[in-house]
């Protein structure tokens, strides 16, 4: 599991923890308060393979897309 933190860069600025694992998902927190998961989107379709770096690092990317689109995530 790959656990690193992220800020946005717009809005109020809150600093978000990101937890990915090697198989492509990932989960955002704000506080002790999950806000989403989600898995990186070419790892969810076809054969999943042995777990690895680059899977965990398309995972953390899509998650920090997540957090600047504020997709299904409010900010309070």
């Amino acid at each position: 599991m790959v656990h690193t933190r992220y800020t946005r860069s717009s809005g109020l600025c809150l600093t978000y923890d990101i937890s990915a694992s090697e198989r492509g998902s990932y989960s955002v927190w704000l506080g002790d308060k999950e806000l989403m998961r989600g898995q990186d989107s070419l790892t969810a379709r076809g054969k999943r393979c042995a777990p690895n770096k680059r899977k965990a690092a398309g995972a953390i990317h899509e998650a920090k897309l997540a957090i600047e689109s504020l997709s299904g995530m409010p900010e309070c």
